[in-house]
């Protein structure tokens, strides 16, 4: 008999343990867990921190711009000004600052009044922003990676030393750790106890799936307009990013740059010439100034130009006489604002393109120091990048 009462014992202990176990593994197949990492480093957010899918753009908490909180110093700070019905809370950098104005539903760019576009919002007490805008703003990467302990969320600045996949397998146990203690949070949150009489509206449910990650089949091409006086830096950039690209110049330019144009032509660019057309015969005798000197100075015989004006008339008389007439998708060319503004808006274009996009950049300083930036975040989306030539045209 005391063998059988053992037994019975036992039953019942394996069978509460199996409904533990399925109404825990139920309870993670219906919400979604978003774990946070900066650099090389995990976050230990709360429950109520853990970023959340809104409207259709994927929110993280202003702990994550915190590196007080998180130990983390991805070059953001942080700061709200919080009375009566004003609430303004502001990110910035040595780049620029956002302000939020939460209440409002609006984001401005400090100093321009430039509108981003975006918005935070509250939740559960704690200010939310959405990561692809802030990110953009501020020339951070991000990454979404599935894991058997919920989605990772890893922003980066450049400073992290692990790639992604070995930084999964050496967050292992962290990661385990947070999802535990997140299952356990949300097992506390909506067990009996805890719902009678008590505020359930902490927990987090966010949606089944992520923001689209812009891992789409886009292929940029870059152009450069080399009118200022930066083709040296700009070449740099792109030796340092491994690109090559269409660099314009203007065919009374040409001689000044000499020595940039011979480097570019060792690098493998492809050299094309920027006509300011007034009529379709000055646009052809423009360019057969600028191909001459290029075959007597560098053995050189270019096939494609850009005309400024985009003249009808003229590129039909320049596509008769032989050249290929290069036109953009996309004109990110200096426009005034600052560097951040303008890198988000050229993602931000990028957004809605598919296929094979051109965009046109120029030299100028403010490009140059937001190229770097601007190349690793469309890498980062699964973009390609492809060197234009004249058959392409």
């Amino acid at each position: 008999m005391a063998r059988w009462k053992r037994l019975l014992v036992c039953l019942c202990a394996a069978v509460l343990a199996v409904g533990l176990l399925a109404g825990t593994q139920a309870m993670a197949d219906e919400v979604d867990i978003y774990i946070m990492a900066e650099n090389d480093q995990m976050l230990n957010l709360p429950l109520e921190a853990m970023p959340v899918r809104i409207g259709g753009s994927m929110y993280v908490p202003y702990h994550a711009f915190d590196w007080t909180y998180t130990g983390v110093n991805l070059g953001v700070s942080y700061g709200q000004e919080h009375s009566g019905s004003k609430y303004l809370f502001s990110l910035y950098s040595m780049e620029g600052t956002l302000v939020f104005d939460v209440n409002a539903g609006t984001c401005q760019e400090a100093g321009t009044g430039e509108d981003m576009e975006m918005k935070a919002v509250v939740r559960n007490g704690r200010v939310f922003v959405p990561l692809t805008g802030v990110c953009r703003y501020f020339g951070l990467s991000y990454s979404y990676t599935p894991t058997q302990y919920g989605t990772l969320i890893r922003i980066t600045n450049g400073q992290e030393w692990l790639s992604t996949s070995k930084f999964v397998d050496s967050a292992t146990n962290s990661m385990r750790v947070r999802y535990n203690e997140y299952m356990e949070a949300l097992a506390a949150a909506s067990s009996p106890a805890a719902s009678v009489g008590g505020n359930t509206s902490s927990t987090v449910r966010p949606s089944s799936t992520p923001e689209d990650t812009g891992q789409r089949q886009l292929t940029v091409a870059l152009a450069f307009q080399c009118t200022g006086s930066g083709a040296e830096q700009l070449l740099d950039a792109l030796e340092q990013a491994g690109l090559r690209a269409l660099l314009l110049f203007r065919p009374e330019e040409l001689a000044e740059n000499e020595a940039a144009i011979r480097r570019a032509v060792g690098s493998g660019h492809t050299i094309g010439l920027s006509i300011q057309e007034t009529s379709a015969q000055q646009a052809l005798e423009e360019a057969e100034q600028g191909s001459a000197w290029l075959e007597d100075y560098l053995r050189l015989r270019p096939h494609i130009v850009y005309l400024e004006g985009g003249d009808g008339e003229a590129q039909r008389a320049m596509a008769q006489a032989g050249w290929a007439c290069w036109s953009g998708s996309l004109d990110a060319r200096d426009d005034g604002r600052s560097q951040s503004v303008q890198r988000s808006a050229l993602l931000r274009e990028l957004e809605g393109e598919q296929g094979l996009v051109r965009i046109l950049l120029d030299d100028s300083e403010t490009v140059l120091a937001m190229l770097p930036q601007t190349i690793s975040q469309m890498r980062g989306e699964g973009y390609s990048f492809h060197l234009t030539v004249e058959t392409d045209l």
